[in-house]
């Protein structure tokens, strides 16, 4: 069976190295590769994954979101979440698509952090594919309030508008220009900021602050530049492999059923 990740670019993604490494050590006879698809090329992409055989894609950016309207079927996951970043091609070839960040997200934060209590202000930097799932996670498990700061701000607001549908919790949608530090229990960066390893770090060090858990999404096995700021302030940083792992794990079962073997991912990757 031929499974992929799709993104551009995707040359950095760590998905081959941790799905392959998961596939030996239960013995499943299947390969993965990464595949590059400028955005222009994204529905000729998915047709072709689907004639030649392909069984599961993974989405990341910049495809999360404009791969919706090419599924036959959308799972509520991605429903709520508004992005895809898994897709399931079954035998006849029509394609549904799922979404397991939000799953991972809050398993990798919980894992990391035993006594988080999600009871709080969460802020989160970004509001691209990714951002909505880690939103939903955020309000799903309880936090008692979410402000979105995007570069741009009207997308923060449509973001914000598109969760309000769903949730009561207060949600602020601000411009990363008008934001200003304030007593936040939990700070995601969702945003591309830390993907390089010049990149700074995505807030100034005045925003974090002891006891307070800073994420950072980014899939990198390199401490980025925000966690390294917040964690010198006295925060607890958590990077982004373990939502990497748990939502790629996740993914697995729903290709295929079966149990990934987790540790073999963790490895893989670490």
């Amino acid at each position: 069976m031929k499974f992929a990740v799709i993104g551009h670019p995707v040359g950095h993604s760590l998905s081959p190295a941790m799905h392959e490494a998961s596939f030996r050590a239960i013995g499943f006879a299947g390969s993965y590769g990464a595949v590059d698809v400028a955005p222009e090329e994204l529905p000729a992409a998915m047709k072709r994954f689907v004639a030649e055989g392909y069984r599961g894609i993974n989405c990341t950016i910049p495809h999360k979101e404009a791969v919706m309207p090419l599924m036959d079927t959308l799972d509520a996951s991605a429903v709520k979440c508004g992005a895809v970043n898994t897709v399931r091609i079954e035998a006849d070839g029509r394609m549904t698509g799922f979404n397991t960040d939000c799953f991972g997200f809050a398993l990798s934060l919980e894992e990391a952090c035993p006594s988080f209590q999600w009871q709080g202000a969460a802020l989160m930097l970004g509001a691209g594919g990714a951002a909505r799932a880690v939103a939903v996670a955020c309000l799903e498990k309880g936090c008692t309030s979410l402000t979105i700061a995007n570069r741009t701000r009207a997308k923060a607001e449509a973001l914000a508008d598109a969760l309000r549908v769903h949730y009561d919790t207060p949600i602020a949608a601000i411009g990363l220009d008008e934001l200003q530090a304030a007593d936040f229990s939990l700070i995601i960066n969702t945003t591309a900021i830390g993907l390089k390893a010049e990149d700074a770090s995505a807030l100034p060090a005045t925003y974090f602050k002891a006891g307070q858990v800073v994420c950072d999404i980014i899939p990198v096995k390199r401490e980025t530049a925000t966690l390294a700021v917040a964690r010198q302030a006295g925060a607890i940083g958590v990077g982004g492999l373990g939502m990497l792992i748990h939502q790629g794990a996740e993914a697995f079962r729903i290709w295929t059923g079966q149990e990934p073997d987790v540790a073999a991912m963790t490895a893989a990757i670490s």
